[in-house]
């Protein structure tokens, strides 16, 4: 592979930025985004678990949330849409980082803040509170999930 096969040939456009992880996508953007990701068959973006949760418990609008592995920032969207004042979301993993971030791009999700790294660390370290902890998928990967 040279490095003039990573050029982009077509005129900037969403799909080109999804296509980038063409075969490695989890996720199914939402309806109506205008982008098909591959395989992406789970409804993260429209996840009847956390609709639950934000009708459940008194709703996710005007609180700080802290989000442990969004994945590809499915839930992260869905926590915007419901009202979320800020979101900070934690991934280890590097590519689906990258994922985050274009999905973010596309989706507009101006409300998180993305950082990469473990979260473990990240509690470890930081002083601050939030209102809700969001932590679907990650805690059956850890060694020690109580200690979070």
């Amino acid at each position: 592979m040279s490095i003039l096969d990573s050029y982009i040939t077509t005129a900037p456009n969403p799909q080109s930025a999804v296509d980038l992880f063409a075969g490695e996508w989890s996720s199914q953007f939402p309806q109506g985004s205008g982008v098909v990701s591959t395989p992406g068959t789970a409804p993260l973006f429209e996840d009847p678990r956390v609709t639950w949760a934000n009708t459940m418990f008194g709703g996710f609008a005007g609180k700080t949330v802290l989000e442990l592995g969004p994945l590809e920032l499915g839930h992260t969207y869905m926590l915007q849409q419901f009202g979320a004042a800020s979101i900070d979301s934690v991934e280890a993993n590097s590519r689906a980082f990258m994922k985050c971030l274009i999905a973010k791009e596309i989706l507009k999700v101006d409300r998180a803040n993305l950082m990469l790294g473990n979260f473990v660390e990240y509690l470890g370290t930081t002083q601050k509170q939030y209102d809700w902890v969001v932590a679907s998928g990650v805690l059956y990967h850890m060694q020690q999930p109580l200690r979070v």
